[in-house]
């Protein structure tokens, strides 16, 4: 995002989707055209490992394949933007010295709900061990405390689900999905979750959430370059009947607006994610992701389980 000057900034609003992540990191930040998010660089060496790995996988000469592979996968990354937020505007860098809040760097990643009007989002985290090597003892004891995931490998951080009714969310924190102790309420949970949104499409929603799991499936089969701890598949699709999903080119037609398209156009790059109609699915938290030479087993062990569950919830219907 462009840095503002001192006749103006641009508003900017708490992400209203966001399910999980940490209250200290701070909240996400929808940019002012939500197309993107904008995430709180967590403090070394957590944010220091995420942008690396960020950088590394996006850069523009890049031109291994698993790596190419790997972006389909992911939000697109645009780099790290360093601003002040007050009152929920962003203030110039400029202006900061003549302000008590000081600047926070935030990374700028694809918005990947933007196309549905009412997002039914969930988030999983992949592997039993969610923690370094160098964690400190407190914090592997704390992490460890979810039944669920030292059970079946990955765990629900929360979700949240359209209810046409009141036309209202049905959210379920992090507190209430550490309560989840067997794969039966993981089922149960995966079930109410898609159990929302338009009748006649939910059976193709299933199906291809089955399918994109499994193609992420196929690449940690053969990836030997990374080990991702704590890191999470991020699953939204829209939860109202008859609802028209536009992106946000196709909603500045229908606007009648001409608008610069530079800055909100969504780049084409090599091997991106085609376009759902139905749903999103995409890794995300990076702030754990270290260098390897052996297959991923702990994401593999845990991402097969949930592809389990899920192939379950097909088999009854």
């Amino acid at each position: 995002m462009d840095e503002t000057n001192a006749q103006g900034s641009d508003v900017v609003d708490d992400y209203p989707y966001q399910v999980a992540g940490h209250s200290h990191d701070g909240p996400l930040r929808l940019s002012d055209d939500g197309v993107c998010v904008l995430k709180p660089v967590q403090r070394p060496p957590k944010g220091e490992r995420e942008v690396s790995f960020y950088e590394r996988v996006f850069q523009d000469d890049e031109d291994q394949e698993e790596i190419l592979e790997l972006r389909r996968f992911l939000p697109h990354y645009y780099g790290v933007v360093e601003f002040s937020i007050l009152n929920n505007a962003i203030i110039s860098l400029m202006l900061l010295p003549l302000l008590t809040s000081d600047s926070s760097k935030y990374l700028k990643l694809e918005n990947v709900t933007r196309r549905f009007a009412h997002p039914c989002v969930m988030d999983i985290k992949i592997g039993r061990i969610t923690w370094d090597d160098d964690e400190e003892e407190w914090v592997i004891r704390k992490k460890d405390k979810w039944p669920l995931r030292k059970l079946a490998g990955f765990s629900i951080l929360g979700y949240m689900v359209f209810n046409p009714k009141t036309s209202t969310y049905d959210r379920f924190s992090r507190e209430w999905c550490r309560k989840m102790i067997s794969m039966e309420d993981a089922e149960k949970s995966f079930h109410y979750f898609l159990d929302s949104g338009n009748e006649e499409l939910k059976p193709r929603i299933l199906e291809e959430l089955i399918s994109k799991l499994m193609e992420i499936r196929t690449w940690f089969e053969s990836q030997r370059l990374f080990k991702f701890i704590a890191s999470s598949i991020l699953i939204a699709f829209e939860g109202k009947d008859g609802e028209t999903h536009h992106t946000p080119l196709e909603d500045k037609a229908l606007n009648g607006k001409r608008q610069d398209l530079q800055h909100n156009e969504l780049p084409c790059f090599k091997n991106c994610q085609s376009k759902s109609t139905l749903l999103e699915v995409r890794m995300i938290d990076a702030a754990h992701v270290f260098s390897s030479g052996v297959v991923d087993s702990n994401y593999l062990s845990g991402l097969e389980n949930v592809i389990t569950v899920f192939e379950q919830i097909r088999k009854k219907k």
